[in-house]
């Protein structure tokens, strides 16, 4: 126990006066000649004993009166853990006092001594223990401090994820959520420690004070690429418990989205958390539904990332509605924009990057009803061979505006040269129409260049020129030529699709797998089985709706390949164990980065039109024979590395730019700079532009490097790299669902709300800063105020009672009727 206001409690020392007033006030005895009369004199000793415990009553009143005063105004308080113990000893007290009461009741009824000394005796007992239990529970129990505002361990946790940007006439939510947390500040004690964390991965650390709390809230910004709710509160629940103070908050600001919270709602580490220190109380403010109508584009989804030459290219996206979404038509115009290219820019002049121009190229509207959805298709005029940037735009403005516009990038390759061989001459026609596909062979502005030659002039064939060698149906000697393992070794892509002309009895090659038989599969056969994969060659066949047909296209015959670590399997024969297609995975080179070309093997012939290779399967035959068709394609892209990584994205990702492996040449006036050294001139230097006010970044790689890797990705919009005689770049949007504006609804509300400690509040002024103490403490103030109320009435009914004596006495001397009769000469009377 403790008291706020401890020096009154010395107050308790008035409670001798009355005492000193009990004496200096008492009544002599009045002498009254009267006839004897013996019978009243037991009479005489009654009234005496009442009138003595009526004295002793009134004064222990008095005293008790003055002492709960001086309780009441020195404030006491207790410990939350020893309310029971105290409500115990205060029981015990009152029991003490009522025994006491009866003890009087017995001698003031002439009761027989055994009883009075009974209940006299038990009542000091019960009195004592009492006492002693009140002294060893104030002396041995937690001490509580008496500040009224004790200083708090407080971190605040700012949800500024993209939709914290939400700003209408009426909701400013970045402009609240300063107002808020500064109000915050300004509320807690002077000797509180403060800290202020947002979504970012900024380390969680305390303030040095208020001001600079302050100052950190006001820079606060929407972020794009955030860390996950949870790890923020629990970083931040871990900061405040290494705090020496007690007492212990964290807040959290939010608009309670459903993109921010739903990890947090599946998870109960948080709740665990919160649970395994009840000394950190969380508080929960949620700034509210979001009024207003907000237009939103979806992902950005090019036809063709990497088209040829002057060829258009299709775009599309989605627009849908959000936030207070009414029934009426909305009209929404979605403007497509290029930047035009510019080989000497973006670069910076006087501090400031200067960029390509903007050129609108195509624009479309559309209406929108309710929480509808609308899919817009723009088109992107013929570009000319290198990396296009550009993107689609809403016109006009809306409460969000950092998903008004998605950014995007194609790269228009060179047409890739590819060597088909095989001996029948209209199987390798049949392929490189499939790969080279809308445009025809000889097509100038074709995506490939094809050319087809049998196995008797591919001893004489260049194979260097080409981006990508496929053999279909080779002989042994066709697939051991070393020329193939050196032009894989330099990238050139390698596709083989084993038929009748391959033998069992082959050399050992790195670069295939060993063969263990000829299959033969009895009727009806079998067919190809694709596992859900995100693999760049099968990821188009897992969109399929319904699923891709390939028990239409049997396969009778093929090649059991032998299993080996260096091949990881792509498909495999439905019913068996066997793999149908083939990739190495060791594709780089031992010691270096640099990349070798991709090999593909395919376990039966392809297309398999003629000769013996015609009842090896169906896969070509027919007119609807679409998914082989499909899957060639996607070969052919992929040995290319024409379907290699987008340079389309999403922020928080970090991305490779390929880059030529040519060393950049130092000039003299490069080697006279003081600053150049050896090193120096092992390294290339490229210059990053990224979006926004942002500075360039010089980035250096080694003269041998393939490519240039880029982690802070944390804007959204087009992002130019470029180098000596090299120009590059990609884009970043926002994740689509970064800014959806559908709230948490109750039922996960009840989720995050499991612990007790978790406090969930909408108005500012229900946020709790008390410290932690403030619940740990019980006043007795109230208790006291009533204790003192309560004796003062029964000091003032007892005092009434006891006064009226001298009144009757008077009475009596008068010989008034209905008097007492006369005492007997010699007693005493009030």
């Amino acid at each position: 126990m403790t008291f706020l206001n401890a020096t009154l409690i010395f107050g308790v020392l008035a409670a001798a006066a009355p005492v000193v007033l009990h004496f200096l006030a008492r009544r002599e005895p009045k002498k009254v000649v009267f006839p004897s009369l013996r019978f009243l004199t037991q009479r005489y000793e009654t009234n005496r004993n009442r009138l003595k415990i009526r004295r002793w009553w009134l004064l222990a009143l008095r005293i008790a009166a003055i002492a709960a005063v001086a309780l009441f105004l020195a404030r006491p308080l207790i410990h939350q853990s020893l309310s029971v113990v105290w409500m115990t000893i205060g029981l015990f007290a009152v029991l003490g006092v009522v025994l006491l009461v009866l003890a009087s009741i017995a001698t003031m009824r002439a009761q027989p001594a055994s009883l009075r000394y009974t209940l006299i005796g038990l009542a000091a007992v019960v009195l004592v223990s009492a006492l002693i239990w009140g002294a060893t529970t104030y002396a041995s129990g937690p001490r509580l401090s008496t500040e009224t505002t004790a200083p708090i361990a407080l971190s605040i946790v700012i949800d500024n994820s993209p939709t914290a940007a939400w700003k209408t006439a009426d909701d400013d939510r970045m402009l609240r959520i300063g107002n808020l947390a500064q109000w915050i500040v300004a509320r807690v004690p002077r000797a509180s420690r403060i800290a202020v964390l947002d979504r970012s991965a900024t380390p969680p650390a305390f303030a040095l004070d208020a001001a600079s709390a302050i100052s950190q809230i006001e820079q606060v910004e929407p972020l794009v690429v955030t860390q996950p709710i949870e790890s923020r509160i629990e970083a931040a629940i871990g900061l405040v418990r290494s705090s020496e103070l007690t007492s212990r908050a964290v807040i959290v600001i939010s608009d309670m989205s459903e993109a921010t919270w739903k990890s947090a709602i599946q998870q109960t580490s948080l709740n665990e958390l919160i649970e395994s220190d009840p000394s950190v109380n969380v508080t929960l403010f949620d700034l509210g539904a979001f009024r207003g109508t907000n237009r939103r584009l979806s992902s950005v989804k090019i036809y063709d990332p990497t088209p040829p030459a002057s060829t258009p290219v299709p775009v599309s996206t989605v627009i849908d509605l959000g936030g207070d979404v009414t029934s009426a038509d909305v009209s929404v115009t979605a403007e497509l924009q290029m930047f035009q290219p510019n080989p000497a820019l973006p670069v910076v002049r006087d501090g400031v990057i200067e960029r390509p121009t903007l050129r609108s190229v195509d624009r479309v509207s559309t209406r929108i009803r309710g929480r509808g959805s609308s899919e817009v298709l723009l088109n992107v005029p013929p570009l000319s061979v290198g990396a296009h940037h550009g993107q689609i735009r809403l016109v006009g403005e809306d409460p969000l505006t950092i998903d008004d516009v998605r950014y995007f990038t194609i790269d228009v390759l060179p047409a890739s040269p590819v060597l088909v061989v095989g001996d029948n001459p209209d199987e390798p026609k049949r392929i490189g129409q499939t790969i080279a596909a809308p445009s025809f062979l000889d097509d100038p502005n074709a995506e490939y260049q094809v050319e087809t030659v049998d196995y008797r002039d591919f001893a004489v064939a260049e194979l260097s020129v080409f981006d990508a060698v496929i053999l279909l149906d080779p002989p042994n000697d066709a697939v051991a030529d070393p020329r193939l393992r050196e032009v894989v070794g330099q990238g050139c892509g390698l596709l083989v699709a084993l038929g009748p002309a391959a033998d069992r009895e082959q050399k050992r090659d790195e670069l295939l797998p060993g063969r263990v038989r000829r299959w033969r599969v009895p009727t009806p056969g079998s067919f190809l089985q694709l596992p859900s994969s995100s693999h760049p060659i099968l990821a188009p066949f897992a969109d399929v709706e319904g699923g891709v047909p390939w028990n239409a296209f049997r396969v009778n015959q093929y090649w059991q390949l032998r299993p080996e670590e260096r091949f990881r399997e792509l498909a495999s024969f439905a019913g068996t164990e066997h793999p149908a297609i083939v990739e190495r995975i060791d594709s780089m080179e031992p010691g270096t980065d640099q990349a070798r070309g991709r090999v593909l093997v395919v376990a039966t012939p392809l297309p398999a039109l003629a000769g013996d290779a015609a009842a090896w399967n169906d896969l070509f035959s027919g007119s609807e024979a679409w998914p082989a068709f499909l899957l060639v394609r996607q070969m052919a892209d992929y040995l290319t590395q024409r379907s290699g990584e987008t340079s389309t994205l999403l922020v928080g990702r970090p991305h490779a730019v390929a880059i030529s492996s040519q060393p950049t040449i130092v000039s003299s006036r490069d080697a006279r700079e003081p600053e150049t050294t050896i090193a120096d001139r092992d390294l290339r230097r490229f210059q990053l532009f990224p979006p926004g006010n942002a500075s360039a970044v010089p980035i250096d790689v080694d003269r041998d490097a393939s490519q240039v890797s880029i982690a802070n990705i944390d804007q959204p919009g087009t992002y130019w790299l470029r180098g000596r005689d090299f120009r590059a770049g990609f884009s970043a949007n926002v994740h689509p669902a970064a800014t959806v504006l559908e709230r948490i609804d109750q039922d996960q509300a009840a989720t995050l709300l499991a612990s007790d400690r978790i406090q969930w509040v909408t108005d500012q002024n229900e946020i709790d800063l008390s410290s932690d103490q403030d619940g740990q403490r019980v006043s007795l103030h109230s208790p006291a105020l009533l204790l003192a109320l309560l004796v003062f009435l029964l000091e003032q009914l007892l005092g009434n009672r006891f006064y009226r004596g001298p009144a009757k006495s008077k009475r009596v001397g008068t010989h008034q009727t209905g008097s007492e009769p006369p005492r007997l000469k010699g007693a005493t009377t009030a």
